[in-house]
């Protein structure tokens, strides 16, 4: 139960599922609400349902004797939001009401989150320094040329939802050698595998417009990332420690099955070091050049993104390396996952991605910089003048 002594709850925003217990993110709520009490807060998880019968918040989760026991709503300090979809508006009534300021302010949120991949792809685009990080990207519409995407890009172009995740209805689209056909391979909403043969142009316009239909997507160049055949890319983590100063807490690559798009662990995929990988893959002198760039493009993205999106508390940035060791940003998320830094084997970075959560939110509550995170104003918590705090990458 809580510690009676304490004062600061902070409410872990999760999707509910079947099982035990009936929540998604369990790690993540298990290892926080481990190490809540070495930072004066805590933890309380509450669940958002699936149902569109059951629209509120019914009752809390806190970890006690090994178990996860079911409590009464209490009020709350700070709103860290874990779900991957927009929350129903009978949610946030509610957590308006359980944030305990007392005094009218709005609901109290650990950080912002991102829009969709489009939004950021915009933002990101007018640095120009990042701008040669980025593949050519374009939105999904009916009138969408995509033929002529396909002849600047013969390997095939590359498909993915704006606000997708863990390369769920990602696809590519190319041309056989002798262009007699095209290709689609994929996975699907339930991370399943596809494979469609398409014999005339209309019955590829057609397809896309029906898997398009209700949802946004975007339109990218496929590129080659792999090593000895499977897909790989590099999550490197950006997180603001105690200080309220953004750190990078480390790189980990994610490496993809044979014959897969993506390197999404939740498709199959292992994780690795980071610096041995790209030894092995681009030698000494160029391996150390991307994590070079790496560094860089991690300490420029949270400031310009916090200055469009509002205040944010981490970010995982996956980037990409070509044949040509060239490096490409893929994409930024503001609700990153950990199992790559779990499964890499550095105990101590992976305790960090866990701990500066906890340090940043005890942070905001003694520094009382609670403002609304959705306001795209600098604020005084925001780290953009302080610089990055790096975490020497191990054998980098």
């Amino acid at each position: 139960m809580f510690l009676q002594h304490q004062t600061k709850t902070v409410a872990i925003l999760v999707r509910a599922t079947e099982g035990s217990p009936p929540f998604v993110d369990e790690l993540f709520c298990h290892r926080l609400s481990l190490e809540s009490h070495r930072y004066g807060l805590n933890i309380i998880v509450l669940t958002v349902s699936n149902n569109p019968s059951v629209s509120g918040l019914t009752q809390g989760y806190v970890f006690d004797r090994g178990e996860w026991n079911i409590v009464p709503l209490p009020a709350v300090d700070l709103i860290m939001d874990r779900c991957l979809l927009p929350l129903p508006r009978t949610v946030k009534q509610q957590l308006q009401q359980l944030a305990s300021s007392g005094n009218g302010d709005p609901a109290r949120y650990w950080s912002s989150s991102l829009p969709g991949k489009w939004k950021v792809y915009r933002a990101l685009s007018t640095d120009v320094r990042l701008r040669a990080l980025l593949t050519p990207t374009t939105l999904l519409k009916s009138n969408t040329l995509w033929e002529q995407w396909l002849e600047r890009w013969p390997k095939g172009i590359f498909f993915k939802p704006v606000s997708g995740t863990h390369g769920k209805d990602t696809f590519r689209l190319y041309r056989e050698d002798h262009h007699t056909s095209w290709i689609m391979e994929g996975r699907n909403t339930r991370n399943e595998l596809i494979h469609r043969t398409f014999e005339h142009r209309q019955d590829v316009s057609a397809w896309l417009d029906s898997h398009k239909a209700g949802k946004k997507m975007i339109l990218q160049p496929y590129l080659e990332l792999s090593h000895h055949g499977r897909p790989f890319d590099i999550r490197a983590l950006v997180q603001k420690n105690g200080r309220g100063h953004w750190s990078l807490t480390g790189c980990m690559v994610r490496e993809g099955p044979a014959g897969s798009l993506t390197s999404n662990l939740h498709g199959g995929g292992k994780a690795y070091p980071v610096h041995p990988y790209l030894l092995e893959r681009y030698g000494s002198k160029q391996s150390s050049a991307l994590l070079d760039t790496i560094r860089q493009a991690a300490a420029r993205i949270p400031p310009l993104l916090e200055s469009r999106f509002g205040r944010l508390a981490e970010l995982g940035l996956d980037f990409g390396a070509d044949v040509q060791g060239r490096l490409w940003l893929l994409e930024v998320n503001s609700r990153p996952g950990r199992s790559s830094f779990a499964e890499a084997g550095d105990p101590r970075m992976h305790s960090l991605t866990y701990a500066r959560p906890l340090a940043y939110a005890r942070y905001l509550l003694q520094q009382h910089v609670l403002t609304d995170v959705k306001r795209p104003t600098k604020m005084p918590n925001t780290s953009s003048t302080a610089g990055l705090k790096t975490i020497p990458i191990h054998g980098g």
